[in-house]
């Protein structure tokens, strides 16, 4: 049934029409055109698709494509961009102008007391005192707003909290015999140093304390945590073997674990370092002798 209505309207489109002009006077058949609605359509769709790139070529190739915001030319951004600039500038000194005129006024009606004199007894300067007494530009809501956002934000940065702390009269005990391999570079996510050493040697607490962490890890192998006085904590991580348990009371340079080699590995083994003091990661090369 639906082939057959389509079929029909196909038909119909394609049914020819005769248009023709006579002469009123002589009946002569002066133009004749046979067409159908299929005809309109193609003829229709074919002036739409020339006007179509026609128009396009004119926006791509001549001046009228400045009028597009997407394909401004860029000496006229450009030009645009120094006006606003330029006009910015012109409210901001008109905005000054405005403020240090109200402070003349006040200063001349005596309705702003000011002193005039100097610490010298010399006289000074009305420009001076208005200067003096200009009030600086309020904040704006979205620089009270950015503000607020950044404080919040940096409320628990430890960051601000990485100065050096004083350490005099602290002697700290080296972790182990061996060379550094990786430096200090928390740019890197180094928050300590790696040292490579002999097998089997042990890993020596650098201060006296407590231990708060002695585990496995599968990332760092045996990681040992020990709490010092003075807020210092210091990590020992790539441990082979532990020496002492969670709880357990530490003197410096008392052996805590001992760094071997891995089950078929050829290379040297090495012990990371980190040194802490109230969650600050600090340089241990600053405060140790390797």
């Amino acid at each position: 049934m639906k082939k057959t209505k389509i079929k029909t309207h196909v038909e119909r489109l394609k049914k020819k029409f005769q248009l023709s002009i006579f002469n009123e006077s002589t009946l002569e058949n002066v133009f004749s055109l046979r067409v159908s609605l299929m005809d309109g359509l193609f003829l229709a769709a074919s002036v739409f698709i020339v006007l179509f790139f026609f128009s396009l070529l004119l926006l791509s190739h001549t001046p009228l494509k400045s009028l597009l915001p997407e394909d401004l030319d860029p000496e006229l951004r450009e030009e645009l961009l120094a006006e606003a600039i330029r006009v910015d500038s012109m409210a901001d000194v008109m905005t000054k102008q405005t403020q240090y005129i109200a402070v003349m006024k006040d200063i001349i009606a005596g309705d702003l007391p000011v002193d005039t004199l100097d610490k010298n007894g010399r006289n000074i300067s009305l420009d001076t005192l208005a200067n003096r007494h200009l009030e600086l530009m309020k904040a704006t809501n979205k620089e009270v707003s950015f503000r607020e956002k950044y404080e919040d934000s940096e409320k628990y940065n430890l960051s601000i909290l990485n100065d050096q702390p004083k350490a005099e009269g602290v002697l700290f005990y080296p972790p182990t015999k061996g060379k550094i391999i990786i430096a200090f570079n928390p740019k890197m996510k180094s928050y300590g140093v790696s040292l490579q050493i002999a097998d089997r040697q042990p890993t020596l607490s650098v201060l006296d304390g407590t231990i708060l962490f002695a585990g496995y890890t599968s990332d760092y192998d045996y990681v040992i945590q020990v709490q010092h006085n003075n807020d210092y904590i210091s990590v020992y991580k790539h441990n082979t073997e532990l020496l002492k348990k969670q709880g357990d009371k530490v003197k410096a340079g008392e052996a805590i674990g001992i760094v071997g080699k891995d089950a078929g590995s050829k290379s040297l083994p090495n012990l990371y370092f980190e040194l802490w003091h109230k969650g600050v990661a600090l340089n241990p090369q600053d405060y140790i002798v390797f």
